[in-house]
């Protein structure tokens, strides 16, 4: 389950836990003489939301994501809310933040963060309405005010751009987080051959059979992406992710094609052979995360 908060994206704990919103109204208390106080309704009070979310290395840079909030909160501009069903929550200004890491490298390095935003509704001034952050098909389009996002859906102009994103949008993430969990095993088999080499042995057939698996999956996300180069709105990050899913199939296709042929005595040397493909592939799934942060946002918002 993800989120948008602005151009920021992140996974929430659980949707229950991880999403807490209050609601209030405002009551005026006047004193009665001998009696009790009678109350009257002014209006309601400004939404809150709370959102628990948290950062890992294994998809986003947790340091980064961080100093991103920082930078939000630092700027004071009212940010759209979105779910990752499209269910849009409104603008709000970021009031509060926390973060507490829960693990790090032997450098001090975040590798994993929860945190904690506090937000509180935007309405803005009365008598300067902000334009709406999404419009209905068939509205007329405005020109976008500090900090919104605005969807401008033409009543002949169909959705399915933005429905087609949102797919490939799903299948490169689905994609690069199968081929991260594979290139993860293949780091622990390493490990693992250099002390038990018989036991590392047993386990390299089914490291090959899920590695097999990766290269379609990643090979269909491509082709998504590649779709999205000639629409200009979303070409240079669609290109750029593209890009990254094919280097990374790349690399898992010669991990690949390099333990087909291992044998026990030659297991540990190919699989440290294999940590350079492993380390290009991390960096390149790590530099499409802002890109596809981005695609997330405009699809979600129907932006495009």
């Amino acid at each position: 389950m993800f989120a948008i908060l602005g151009e920021v994206e992140f996974d929430l704990i659980t949707y229950f836990d991880g999403l807490e919103t209050r609601f209030g109204a405002e009551y005026a208390e006047h004193a009665l003489i001998t009696r009790k106080p009678r109350l009257q309704f002014v209006g309601d009070k400004l939404d809150e939301v709370k959102i628990d979310l948290v950062f890992h290395a294994s998809y986003c840079d947790p340091e980064a994501e961080l100093v991103r909030l920082r930078n939000a909160l630092a700027s004071h501009d009212a940010l759209s809310l979105v779910l990752g069903n499209g269910d849009y929550k409104g603008r709000f200004v970021i009031t509060g933040l926390t973060g507490t890491a829960r693990h790090t490298d032997t450098a001090g390095t975040l590798l994993a963060v929860e945190a904690s935003v506090d937000l509180r509704e935007f309405t803005g001034d009365p008598a300067q309405p902000l334009a709406p952050a999404v419009r209905p098909a068939g509205s007329t389009p405005q020109v976008p005010a500090k900090g919104s996002l605005v969807t401008a859906l033409p009543v002949d102009v169909p959705a399915t751009p933005s429905s087609a994103l949102a797919d490939a949008v799903t299948a490169a993430k689905g994609a690069l987080s199968t081929a991260s969990n594979v290139l993860s095993a293949v780091a622990t088999l390493r490990s693992l051959a250099s002390g038990d080499l018989l036991g590392a042995a047993a386990r390299l057939p089914g490291l090959t059979r899920s590695l097999g698996v990766a290269l379609p999956s990643l090979g269909v996300a491509a082709e998504q992406m590649e779709d999205f180069k000639s629409l200009a709105s979303v070409a240079t990050d669609a290109s750029r992710v593209a890009q990254g899913v094919t280097r990374v199939r790349y690399e898992v296709s010669s991990i690949a094609g390099n333990l087909s042929t291992a044998t026990p005595s030659d297991l540990l040397f190919r699989l440290t052979a294999a940590e350079g493909a492993v380390s290009r592939a991390n960096a390149e799934m790590q530099q499409t995360t802002l890109p596809l942060a981005r695609l997330t946002a405009q699809a979600v918002t129907r932006t495009v």
